[in-house]
C-alpha cells in the first residue's frame, strides 16, 4: 500500500506541474518475462531461474519530438549464481577441513521509482523510434541468497533442508538509455517493442540481520560476506529485463 501511494503521489505531482499547459498526457507500459531451466546442476531442487518486469509510466509530450515523465519499476527474479564451494572445519567432525559443493541461486522483489526522457523519431505513418534517457531508484527487503547441496553421506549433512538461505537487503541506482521500436495501431495507441541498449547500475547489498551470528552461531557465515558491499555494473541490461513489449495510449 506504501508503494501505491508514493506512485499516486508522484503521478498527482506531475499533472499538477502541466495542469495549466496545453500538455499531452500520455500513459505507457511495458513488461518482460523469461524462465530458463538449469541443467547439470549438483541438486535437483534448483532446476529454473527466472525475472519479470512491469514498468508503468507517464509522460508529457512538450514538443512533438520530446516527451519527459515519471515511472515505477516492478521487478521480480531468480537467479543462478552457478557452482560454489566452501570449507569449514566446524561442520564435520570426519575431516578436519571438509569442503562442501552446492548450487547457489539468488531472488529478490523490487519496487524503483523514477524519471526518464524520450525522443520521438518518426519512420513512417505507423513505424517510429523511441529513444529514451532514464534514472531509476529501486529497492527491495526479501532478498534471499540459496544454497542448494546435494545428499552427503554424513550424519551433520543428513539433516541440511534445501535451500539454505541467508537475507539481505538491496538498493539500486540505475541510469540507462534504452530503444523502442513502436508501431502506431490506431490514433491513440501505439504498441512498442523496447530493450535496454546500456545501463549503469550502483548497487548496495546488506545484511538485514548483521548481529544474529553474535546470538548464535552460523557455521556457513563466512562464505557469505562477499555478497556484501557496495557494487558498480555497466552494460546491456537485457539478461535481466529481457525484452519488454509495451502499449502506450495517448488520452488527451
Amino acid at each position: 500500500m506504501k508503494k501505491i501511494l508514493l506512485l499516486l503521489l508522484a503521478s498527482g505531482l506531475f499533472f499538477e506541474t502541466f495542469a495549466q499547459s496545453d500538455s499531452k498526457i500520455w500513459i505507457g507500459i511495458d513488461g518482460s518475462y523469461w524462465n530458463k531451466s538449469i541443467k547439470g546442476g549438483l541438486s535437483n531442487d534448483f532446476n529454473s531461474e527466472y525475472a519479470s518486469t512491469i514498468r508503468p509510466m507517464i509522460g508529457y509530450q512538450f514538443s512533438s519530438n520530446w516527451s519527459i515523465g515519471v515511472l515505477a519499476n516492478f521487478q521480480n527474479y531468480h537467479l543462478d549464481l552457478g557452482q560454489s564451494s566452501f570449507s569449514d572445519s566446524g561442520l564435520s567432525s570426519f575431516s578436519p577441513n571438509p569442503v562442501f559443493f552446492y548450487d547457489e541461486g539468488l531472488k529478490n522483489q523490487l519496487f524503483g521509482i523514477g524519471l526518464f526522457a524520450r525522443r520521438h523519431v518518426s519512420i513512417s505513418e505507423k513505424f517510429s523510434l523511441n529513444f529514451s534517457l532514464y534514472t531509476i531508484r529501486e529497492s527491495g527487503n526479501e532478498g534471499q541468497i540459496e544454497r542448494y547441496f546435494p545428499y552427503f553421506s554424513c550424519p551433520n549433512c543428513l539433516s541440511i533442508a534445501n535451500p539454505v538461505g541467508k537475507p539481505f537487503k538491496e538498493l539500486n541506482w540505475k541510469f540507462g538509455f534504452d530503444l523502442a521500436f513502436a508501431y502506431q495501431i490506431s490514433e491513440r495507441l501505439k504498441l512498442e517493442l523496447r530493450a535496454n541498449l546500456v545501463e549503469l547500475r550502483l548497487q548496495k547489498i546488506t545484511d538485514p540481520n548483521p548481529n544474529h551470528t553474535n546470538i548464535l552461531a552460523n557455521p556457513y557465515e563466512g562464505s557469505y560476506q562477499s555478497f556484501y558491499g557496495n557494487f558498480t555494473d555497466f552494460g546491456s541490461a537485457v539478461r535481466s529485463d529481457g525484452i519488454r513489449f509495451g502499449l502506450v495510449f495517448a488520452p488527451f
